[in-house]
């Protein structure tokens, strides 16, 4: 049932208009199209492919992407704000190329090789996602949200993690040495990661 402040979207209106508001892009097919001058207001994107896609100059505002594949989208002069982003895939995103400030939410999705280098993402939310091999370094994630997020091979350097929760993230490899980890909070048994560049030996 669509949510009454929605409305469908049909394609053959699309070139039609620059802003979109309140409407619900469904089963739509953009792959390798190059977006330009688009504004998104309270949108839903749902099972839409948009793999490949390039946005110039586009807003995405309050938007949701449920059960999407944006993998490998580029950026140009594009803002996200309060996106949410869920059980989609999203892989080998240059999302340090979005417009600051950038604030997605990311839930139960796959963000393999993606790049948020030196993004502003305090507090961001990264829950139940696989986020392997994605890069962090120089981002501001403190009071960020990991949980349950599988980090193997993700890069944090120089990575401010003041506060972060990592209860329950698997995988992860993080220098105490070379990032903030203030009050983050870490689960066992893979907190014991933490130790590793520390010359420190764990024996039973």
């Amino acid at each position: 049932m669509l949510p009454s402040h929605l409305k469908l979207f049909t394609v053959a209106g699309y070139d039609q208009e620059i802003s979109h508001e309140h409407k619900k892009f469904e089963h739509i097919i953009w792959e390798g199209k190059t977006i330009s001058g688009r504004e998104f207001y309270d949108c839903h994107f749902y099972k839409c492919s948009l793999k490949e896609c390039v946005f110039e100059e586009c807003v995405f505002d309050k938007c949701t992407f449920e059960e999407c594949d944006l993998s490998l989208i580029q950026f140009k002069q594009t803002s996200f704000n309060k996106v949410i982003l869920q059980h989609s895939k999203a892989i080998g995103i240059a999302w340090h190329n979005a417009r600051n400030a950038l604030t997605v939410e990311f839930h139960h999705s796959r963000l393999s090789y993606c790049n948020f280098s030196g993004k502003n993402l305090k507090k961001g939310i990264f829950l139940h996602c696989q986020a392997d091999e994605a890069d962090f370094s120089g981002c501001n994630l403190s009071q960020a949200d990991f949980g349950g997020t599988d980090l193997a091979g993700a890069r944090f350097f120089e990575t401010d993690l003041t506060q972060a929760n990592f209860a329950g993230a698997q995988r992860y490899a993080i220098d105490v040495r070379t990032n903030k980890v203030k009050k983050a909070k870490f689960s066992l048994p893979d907190a014991l990661s933490l130790l590793d560049g520390l010359g420190v030996e764990i024996v039973e």
